[in-house]
Formats: structure tokens, sequence, C-alpha cells
């Protein structure tokens, strides 16, 4: 699938194919981050909307994902083998056509999911409270409305690493168990809230390191059945909250996870050492399936080459 995009944030000009395993590399303020939001946003818009409302639901995506800043006069187009399925223009950083030209077609994601911190786990209570009021203003009308403003992307993490299914994926035990001997313990629920669970310790989230955390929020996805086959994994800069030994168990796992599960997975880094065990590892078993780009900032913008 090839993702082509014109005049949005940072790039002018950029074409990238998900098919396994793609990475982006490039220094600071280089449009990586806004490849993996604007993906993240059509995937969205697209699963979400129905019959004639995606130009509706995109810029909904625009405000909560960009707060309605993301081009002035810009596109993107969506391919797969050379067939269109999505066409997106934007104008004064509003989607003004959204065109579905496979309506119904298989060939693109039904979900997605983008890693930004594991901080999320510390917003858990947070965001409990406000699913709670959300809840009791549905239910009760005599309630004022009220308005609270947080990233939509750490609410989409939350509710996927929370909402436990009743019937679970046993095809990612393997992966959750690896993430459980990475991390020497698992993340749980106990009495209504989530803990790391350590032995028979039971670890508050707020005292547990943030490279376990990282982990951990692997473990919930693949235990509550957020990472399949059709669906998009995005993650942006995992570095910032590894040590490199566990920076090189992240891209071994990384790999694992396209390769055995067959989830799609884009990332972006700034590590050497990540990076290079992203290659190493791909190079054995998914070489055909990996695609590596460079971000580059030139006197004429940022320029995305594969390398």
């Amino acid at each position: 699938m090839e993702i082509a995009i014109k005049h949005i944030g940072r790039l002018p000009k950029a074409k990238i194919i998900l098919d396994g395993l793609t990475v982006i590399a490039g220094e600071n303020d280089t449009g990586k981050s806004t490849v993996g939001k604007v993906i993240f946003s059509i995937i969205k818009a697209a699963s979400m909307a129905a019959t004639n409302q995606h130009c509706q639901l995109m810029n909904t995506m625009v405000n909560l994902v960009f707060d309605s800043q993301i081009s002035n006069q810009g596109e993107v187009i969506v391919q797969d083998k050379g067939i269109p399925i999505y066409s997106v223009n934007f104008s004064q950083h509003q989607c003004v056509r959204f065109d579905c030209r496979q309506p119904d077609s298989s060939h693109f994601f039904k979900e997605s999911t983008f890693i930004q911190t594991p901080l999320v786990w510390d917003l858990v209570d947070f965001f409990d409270t406000v699913l709670r009021l959300k809840q009791n203003q549905e239910m009760t009308q005599n309630i004022a409305s009220f308005s609270i403003k947080y990233p939509y992307i750490f609410w989409d993490v939350y509710v996927k690493i929370t909402n436990t299914p009743v019937n679970k994926d046993s095809q990612t035990n393997d992966l959750v168990n690896n993430i459980r001997q990475i991390i020497q313990g698992s993340f749980e629920q106990r009495d209504k809230r989530i803990v790391f669970q350590r032995q028979q310790e039971s670890i508050l989230l707020m005292n547990v390191a943030a490279g376990i955390k990282y982990f951990g929020l692997l473990q919930r996805l693949a235990e509550n059945n957020q990472l399949k086959p059709e669906h998009l994994l995005i993650i942006d800069g995992p570095e910032n909250h590894l040590h490199p030994e566990w920076q090189l168990l992240l891209a071994k796992l990384i790999v694992n996870l396209v390769h055995q599960h067959k989830v799609s997975v884009l990332i972006n880094s700034h590590s050497p050492y990540l990076i290079e065990a992203l290659k190493v590892y791909s190079d054995i078993s998914i070489n055909n399936k990996t695609h590596f780009y460079f971000n580059e900032l030139t006197n004429e913008g940022v320029k995305v080459k594969e390398v």
C-alpha cells in the first residue's frame, strides 16, 4: 500500500509504502510524526464514517489530532498496487474532499493505534474520571454539559488497553509471554484498577519505570485483540524511554509482530541502535516487506527518500 502526501505539515511531497515494516528516520522537525498522524487520521475517518460522511469525520480527526492545523492546500492519496482507494484534499486546514474510490475495499486498514508515549499509563485515572463523566452525562439529562480537552491519540490508546474483551485471541500468547519475560511481570487488572504485577507484588502505575510501561502498552494491546493483520501500529520515537539494550529487544519484538502476526508497523526513530537492529532482524525474515526512509531538511524543504 502506498501513501502519497503533498503539502501536509512540513512535508512538501512524500511517498511511503506500508507493507509490513516501515521505518522513518531523520532530524527533528522533518515531518516524521506527521506521516503517522495523517495516516492514523485517515484510517479512523475511513473506518468510522458512514456513507458520504468521510470528509466530516476527517475534519473531526484534523481537529483532534492536529488541533485544526494540517495544511493550507494539501492532498493525500492512498492506493494499493496502483488501485486508488482514498483521495483526501485539504484547504485552509479543512478537509474539502474525501473520495472513496473503493468504498468496500478490504485492502485498507480497519484500525490504527498510535503509540506516542508510555505516559498514557499515568493518565489512566484521569481518563477513568472523564469516562464516568461522559457516561453520567449520557444517562442523566439534568447534568450540565462539560468540555475537557485532552490528546485524542492518548485517549484512543487508553480505551484499547483498558477495555478487556470477553474472548481473547490466543494467537498472541507467545507475544504476550515474550513481553512478560522482558519486563519480569505483567500489567493486570486488580480491584478495578490496572497495576504492574511482579511475582506477588502489585505496583501502582505511578511507581513503574517508563521503559516497562512501554512494553506494557504492547502487552495490553496484544491481549485485548488490538494487534491484528488488518491493523496498523504506529510507534513514535520509542527510544526516548528505552535503554539501548531494550531498544534491541523492542526491534526483535516488532519484527516478530510483522513476521509471525502479520501486523503492519510504522515506526519513526532517531536511534541508531534501534534502526540498525530493525535492519538486522528484518533482513532475516521480512526483507521483502521492509521499507526504510530518511527525512532530510534541504533548502527546498523536507525531502523523504527511501534508503
